[in-house]
């Protein structure tokens, strides 16, 4: 193993040359991945204070507590690459564990907020990740079976679950999934669960950043996927219940809990449906509404250029797009950008009469209802079937309006997550104590 040929399109590769009795021995490590105060303290200084000229003398006096032989190239190119210092004498080769923290630590979770319960949340450190599952839940069951996936990359990815919970087909199937992966890169936990998930609208997994829930759903039989420099573990398999369910729950009193589920789950209906229900009942089925409240309709709406149907996808695109660059700019000029979109956009419109005021109020009601959920995957759900309901409303009324709900309904029956029926877990919905 010719490690010398590294160095040409590595500059951060450092190959340290000590000769001890005319033994030459070397210290090869990347400076960027090492911590270079551990090397010159636990390898440099022992090796020439003790003149340590052997591979055995160095594994039996060296301070580490990670040595690994290096027998061939492939793993001499894994352990210099995932911040080992290896030590070669004469063509024998050993790696000693002298990696540089380059993760941001623990933290609060950034993008789920904690009412009650640990602040703590995943890092993008692998062993930090593990630990904080371990300290929670000190059983022999808790179980980890960890792989080496992408030809390239070679990340490790790790499963975890718990030995007397976990349903043994669920256990062989995901095993068998990832014996099936074929990548060369994994770069982060999306780039796992692509080859795993059914890529449906409505995702059969959780992605979480929040130790306390990885750890309450492998209490309850589920397995959670740990991808290595990444901070989402992935939670398999997901129910449809659990869109309107939460950690926080736990940890608050169970009949108000109920109640907040019951308020999510209207929340739901309300983003989908309210936008497609007004379109139907004013453009098509105007004979279901009052005498009064049909006039009052029509005079906000005299003067606006455009259909209700139009009317509607306008202020849903407008709010989709303010909601997305309150996400993706900084904090303080997000809050700027709402104030102005929802009050001075919206203001303005309405005063040229561009837009009428009640489809303001019913955009501001399903749009104000989304914001319950802070999933991504789920808010996209909404924001598709929203846009579908609108369609079939917009073309045949209440008819269309009932035909979109039926095939929400049918699409949810016939959901599959990783074998279990979508709507597995419907008893689970109320939360008892």
């Amino acid at each position: 193993m010719n490690v010398n040929t590294l160095i040409k399109n590595n500059p951060d590769l450092k190959i340290r040359n000590i000769i001890i009795d005319n033994i030459e021995i070397k210290i090869i490590y990347f400076e960027s991945l090492c911590e270079s105060s551990d090397i010159n303290d636990f390898i440099l200084k022992p090796i020439t204070i003790n003149k340590l000229n052997t591979i055995s003398l160095i594994k039996n006096m060296l301070p580490s507590s990670n040595f690994k032989d290096i027998n061939n190239e492939k793993d001499l190119l894994f352990c210099l690459y995932s911040g080992f210092t290896i030590i070669n004498i004469n063509n024998d080769f050993v790696s000693l564990e002298t990696k540089y923290s380059l993760d941001s630590g623990i933290s609060e979770a950034s993008n789920e907020k904690v009412i009650k319960g640990p602040k703590d949340s995943f890092s993008e450190n692998y062993q930090n990740n593990i630990g904080l599952i371990r300290k929670r839940i000190r059983t022999k069951k808790l179980k980890l079976k960890e792989y080496i996936i992408g030809n390239e990359s070679k990340t490790k990815v790790s499963l975890f679950y718990l030995d007397d919970k976990v349903n043994k087909e669920l256990l062989d199937e995901i095993n068998n999934r990832f014996n099936n992966i074929n990548l060369d890169y994994i770069l982060n936990s999306n780039s796992i669960i692509d080859t795993l998930s059914n890529n449906s609208i409505f995702q059969d997994y959780i992605m979480t950043e929040r130790p306390d829930y990885v750890t309450y759903n492998l209490i309850n039989g589920r397995i959670a996927i740990l991808v290595e420099n990444t901070n989402q573990v992935i939670i398999i398999p997901r129910f449809f219940m659990d869109n309107f369910m939460n950690v926080d729950d736990n940890y608050q009193n169970y009949k108000n809990v109920n109640i907040t589920r019951i308020i999510r789950f209207i929340a739901f209906i309300v983003a989908i449906i309210t936008p497609s229900f007004y379109i139907a009942l004013t453009t098509f089925n105007q004979e279901t509404l009052p005498t009064s409240i049909l006039i009052n309709f029509s005079m906000q709406r005299e003067g606006v250029p455009f259909p209700s149907f139009v009317e509607a996808l306008i202020l849903s695109l407008t709010f989709e797009i303010l909601r997305e660059a309150d996400t993706r700019i900084p904090l303080v000029v997000g809050t700027s950008m709402s104030i102005v979109g929802a009050l001075v956009l919206g203001e303005a419109a309405a005063k040229a009469g561009l837009i009428s005021p009640i489809m303001i109020i019913v955009i501001a009601i399903s749009s104000v209802s989304s914001l319950l959920f802070n999933d991504n995957d789920l808010v996209n759900t909404i924001r598709i079937y929203k846009i579908i309901f609108l369609i079939f409303s917009g073309i045949m009324g209440l008819y269309g309006l009932f035909i979109s709900i039926l095939i929400l309904i049918i699409k949810i029956c016939s959901l599959k997550s990783f074998n279990y029926d979508y709507l597995n877990n419907l008893k689970r919905f109320i939360l008892r104590r």
